[in-house]
C-alpha cells in the first residue's frame, strides 16, 4: 500500500478513524455505557465522612456526593448512568432527622 497518492487530509481522516476504533475496542463495554440511558432511583445515605456522602444504588457501584448536606439514613432520589461512578443529580426525598 502506497501513501504517496493519498492527500494529507484523507490520510489524517484515516488515522483519526483508526484511532477511534482502537480506543473503543480497548474500552469495550465501557464505551457502550457512556451512551447508555440515565437511571433514577431512590437510595439512602450509607455513610458520611468529611462532608461527602456515600450511596449505593441497585447496580452496587458506590457513589459519592461531595459537599453533602444530607444525614446518614436520609432517603434520596439520584440519577446516574449504570456502571459509571458519577451522579448526575440528587435530591432529598425524606429525612431521618427532623
Amino acid at each position: 500500500m502506497s501513501f504517496q497518492n493519498i492527500s494529507m487530509w484523507k490520510l489524517a481522516i484515516i488515522f483519526i478513524v483508526a484511532g477511534a476504533v482502537i480506543i473503543f475496542a480497548l474500552l469495550g463495554s465501557s464505551a457502550k455505557n457512556l451512551f447508555s440511558k440515565s437511571v433514577s432511583e431512590d437510595v439512602s445515605v450509607k455513610m458520611k465522612k468529611d462532608g461527602d456522602c456515600i450511596v449505593e444504588p441497585s447496580d452496587q457501584v458506590p457513589r459519592v456526593i461531595s459537599n453533602c448536606n444530607y444525614a446518614v439514613g436520609d432517603n434520596l432520589s439520584i440519577t446516574y448512568k449504570p456502571q459509571q461512578p458519577a451522579i448526575e443529580k440528587h435530591e432529598l426525598k425524606n429525612s431521618t432527622t427532623h
